[in-house]
C-alpha cells in the first residue's frame, strides 16, 4: 500500500500527527525544555535518555541509539509493517488515502490473514458457546475456568468434522488459499483438496501484543495426539517470538515493572481470573531471546514460574542463561513436585501463589541450587564441575561488576579464594574466544574527522536551507565520503530543488525504515543553535582541504611515475601541485 501514497501524503500525515501523543500512550513523558523526556520503552534503564521533540515530529534515545519517526515508533514498538502505522496514523489525522487492493498473492497478505484467523475465532468461540460446545464448557467449568475467562480469552472449540471451518468460509467468500496461508486448513495429498487442521478440540485464540488473532493453540479433547496442536509457522505466528496473553498483561506488566513468565494456555487464564494479571505464558515452547526482547518493552524484571516437574526444571536452564545474556533482571518461583501454575492457584489460592512469587530467588541464587542438587560438592571432582557450570553461566553475563559480584558470591559459597575462580574464569574466556577476537567491530568508511565534519555539514544544510547554494558552489554533494550521510544531502538537494525548502517531514517520510534514517534523526535531534556561518565555513574549509590532499597525492603519483624526458608534462603538473598546495595553506578566516 505504502507505493500507493506519496511522499508528500505521508508527509503530510506526519505534520497531522503528534507525536508525543503516540508516544506518550506507550511512554509517560515529561516537558523537559522543548522537548519530552522519558524511559526508553526499547532498552531498560533507570535515567530517561529517551527524547521526544514535538518541534521536529522525531523521537531518539542516547542510551541505546534507536529513533525515528512517529510512523518508526509504532512499526517498532506495536510490530506493525509500514502500510499498517500509515493506515493508523491516517485514520487518526483523518486524512483519505487509497484502500489496499486485494488482486495479486492475496494468502500473503498480513492483513487478510489476520481479517481470516478473526472469523475462525469468532467461528470456534460460538461453536463453544451453543449447544454442541456444552460438554466441553462443564469440562472448562470443572478445571475451573469461569464464563468470564472464557469470554475474555476468547476460548472456542471445533467440532470432531473434517471440512466445519472449510464450509463457513465459502459461505464468507474466503478462498481456501488463504485458509491454509493461515495455517488453518490443511492440504490433502490425493485429490489436491483441504481439510480442517484442527478437530475435536479445546482452543484457545493466540494473539499479539495488540490483540490480533495470529494463531491458535488447540487441546485434544479425545485423547488424540498431539495433546496440545499449534497452528504451524506462518507469516503472523512463530511459538518463539510471542507469548500467550500479553495483549491483555502488558498494561499490568508496566504497572508492576514485573511479568511472570508460565508456561501453559490454561495457567495464564486462571492467573488472569484470580486477579494476577500480569502472566504471560510461552506456548509449550522453551524461552527464547526474542520472548525477552519484546517483555524488555514493558519491564526490566521477569519471574520464571516452573512447574514442579522434571521438564520444567530441565527448560530453566538455557531459558536461565538467555536471561543473563540478555541483561534481563531475573527471578525463580519452583513450584512443588507434580503441580503448575493453575493447579496450584486454584487448589491454594491467588495469595499462596504470590507469597512465592514475593520469595522468589533470584536467577543466580537459583541456579546455585541446581548445581548444589546436581553435583556431590562433598567430592572434589562433584564441586569442581558444579563450579565450572557456574562460571559457564558467568561468562553470559555482560556486565563486569554483576560478573565480579557473582564471582564473589561462588566463592563464599563453595569455599574457593575469589583470585582462583577469576583465574579460571579467564580460562574458560580465551577457550570459549579463539584468536583473541571477537568479530563485532564495525566497519568505519571515513576517519572519524570525515564523519564529524560531513555530518555537521548535512545538519548546518537542513536547518539552514539559506547554505544549500553556497554549499552547490563551494563543494557540492561528490565531495561527502559517508555514504549515509551522501544518500541523504543528495536526497535534501533534491527536494530543496523541487520545493524551494528542504523540510524535515519530507526528508524523513524518503527514509523510513532504512539505515538512513537512524542518522538522519540523530543529525535533526542533536543540532546546536550557535555561530551557524562559522561553523559552516569551517566544515566547508576542511572538506575542500581533504580534497585538495587526495589531489596533491595523485598529482605527486603521477610525477613519480613519468618517463625522464616528459619534461612538458612534468613543469605543468608541477604547477598544478604548486597551486594545489597553496590552497591547503589558506587561511581558515576566508572560509575556503
Amino acid at each position: 500500500m505504502a507505493g500507493c501514497v506519496s511522499n508528500e501524503k505521508i508527509s503530510e500525515i506526519q505534520r497531522l500527527t503528534n507525536i508525543v501523543e503516540v508516544i506518550n500512550r506507550h511512554v509517560n513523558l515529561k516537558r523537559a525544555g522543548k522537548n519530552y523526556i522519558g524511559l526508553c520503552p526499547f532498552h531498560s534503564e533507570k535515567t530517561p535518555s529517551f527524547s521526544v521533540s514535538p518541534e521536529k515530529q522525531l523521537y531518539k534515545c542516547f542510551g541505546c541509539g534507536e529513533g525515528g519517526t512517529v510512523f518508526t515508533f509504532l512499526m517498532k514498538k506495536e510490530g506493525l509493517s509500514f502500510p499498517e502505522a500509515l493506515r493508523i496514523l491516517a485514520e487518526r489525522a483523518r486524512v483519505d488515502i487509497p484502500k489496499r487492493s486485494e488482486k495479486g498473492n492475496a494468502g500473503n497478505d498480513k492483513t487478510l490473514l489476520y481479517d481470516v484467523n478473526n472469523v475462525a475465532a469468532e467461528f470456534f468461540h460460538k461453536c463453544l458457546l451453543d449447544n454442541k460446545g456444552t460438554a466441553v464448557r462443564e469440562y472448562l467449568h470443572q478445571r475451573g475456568i469461569k464464563e468470564n475467562s472464557i469470554s475474555k480469552f476468547r476460548i472456542g472449540y471445533t467440532p470432531d468434522g473434517w471440512d466445519s471451518l472449510i464450509r463457513l468460509a465459502k459461505t464468507k467468500n474466503i478462498p481456501s488459499s488463504r485458509l491454509h496461508s493461515a495455517g488453518l486448513i490443511i492440504a490433502k495429498d490425493a485429490d489436491g483438496g483441504f481439510y480442517d487442521r484442527f478437530r475435536n478440540r479445546l482452543m484457545f485464540p493466540i494473539t499479539d501484543h495488540i490483540g490480533r488473532v495470529i494463531g491458535f493453540g488447540g487441546r485434544s479433547l479425545s485423547g488424540a495426539e498431539p495433546k496440545y496442536l499449534n497452528s504451524p509457522e506462518t507469516i503472523l505466528f512463530s511459538k518463539g517470538r510471542c507469548l500467550y496473553g500479553l495483549d491483555l498483561a502488558k498494561q499490568f506488566i508496566l504497572k508492576d515493572r514485573k511479568a511472570l513468565i508460565m508456561e501453559g494456555y490454561t495457567d495464564v487464564i486462571v492467573a488472569h481470573q484470580e486477579g494476577i494479571c500480569n502472566a504471560v505464558g510461552v506456548l509449550g515452547t522453551a524461552l527464547t531471546v526474542d520472548h525477552i526482547r519484546l517483555l524488555r518493552q514493558w519491564t526490566p524484571e521477569v519471574t520464571l514460574v516452573l512447574d514442579g516437574d522434571t521438564a520444567g526444571q530441565k527448560s530453566s536452564d538455557r531459558s536461565l542463561d538467555i536471561l543473563a545474556e540478555e541483561e534481563m533482571e531475573a527471578k525463580v518461583v519452583q513450584l512443588p513436585e507434580a503441580d503448575d501454575p493453575c493447579d496450584f492457584i486454584l487448589r491454594e489460592g491467588a495469595n499462596k501463589f504470590m507469597e512465592l512469587v514475593n520469595g522468589a530467588l533470584d536467577f543466580f541464587g537459583f541456579k546455585v541450587q541446581m548445581a548444589e542438587a546436581k553435583w556431590d560438592l562433598s567430592s572434589h571432582s562433584g564441586k569442581l564441575a558444579a563450579i565450572r557450570e557456574l562460571l559457564n553461566t558467568v561468562l553470559k553475563v555482560q556486565n563486569v561488576l554483576r560478573q565480579q559480584l557473582i564471582v564473589k558470591s561462588i566463592a563464599e559459597k563453595m569455599s574457593v579464594e575469589e583470585e582462583t575462580l577469576r583465574l579460571e574464569l579467564g580460562k574458560l574466556k580465551s577457550a570459549q574466544r579463539p584468536g583473541g577476537t571477537d568479530g563485532d567491530t564495525p566497519i568505519k568508511t571515513g576517519s572519524d574527522s570525515d564523519y564529524l565534519a560531513e555530518r555537521e555539514l548535512l545538519g548546518l544544510l537542513l536547518s539552514h536551507n539559506e547554505l544549500i547554494r553556497e554549499f552547490e558552489t563551494e563543494v557540492g554533494p561528490a565531495a561527502f565520503r559517508i555514504e549515509n550521510l551522501k544518500e541523504i544531502v543528495h536526497k535534501a538537494l533534491e527536494i530543496y530543488h523541487e520545493n524551494g525548502q528542504v523540510r524535515e517531514t519530507d526528508l524523513t517520510s524518503s527514509f523510513i525504515g532504512s539505515e538512513p534514517a537512524k542518522v538522519l534523526t540523530g543529525i535533526t535531534l542533536e543540532y546546536e543553535e550557535g555561530d551557524y556561518r562559522k561553523r559552516f565555513a569551517d566544515c566547508v574549509y576542511y572538506v575542500k582541504r581533504r580534497e585538495n590532499k587526495k589531489e596533491i597525492s595523485y598529482t605527486k603519483e603521477r610525477i613519480r611515475n613519468l618517463d625522464i624526458n616528459q619534461k612538458q608534462e612534468e613543469a605543468t603538473l608541477l604547477r598544478e601541485f604548486h597551486e594545489k598546495t597553496k590552497l591547503t595553506h589558506l587561511s581558515r578566516k576566508r572560509g575556503q
